[in-house]
């Protein structure tokens, strides 16, 4: 009996090794399309962030500031 216990836990872990491989090979495809994106269009995505995010610099340059002063 515990012999079917443990064939059945080896089972169950190498099927959900399978589907995380699965999930995982997935989750390559789309960071690998976004980084080909990104060669291919940085310069766009570039100009993108820099008008988006402003705001975020702006912050950082006053603490340089007040620490400088």
């Amino acid at each position: 009996m515990a012999n079917t216990n443990v064939r059945k836990s080896i089972q169950n872990k190498i099927e959900s090794l399978g589907k995380e491989i699965e999930n995982l090979q997935g989750e390559l495809k789309r960071w690998e399309k976004i980084a080909a994106d990104y060669e291919t269009n940085s310069e766009s995505i570039d100009l993108i962030l820099s008008i988006q995010l402003p705001e975020k610099a702006e912050p950082k340059a006053k603490k340089s500031k007040a620490v400088v002063a």
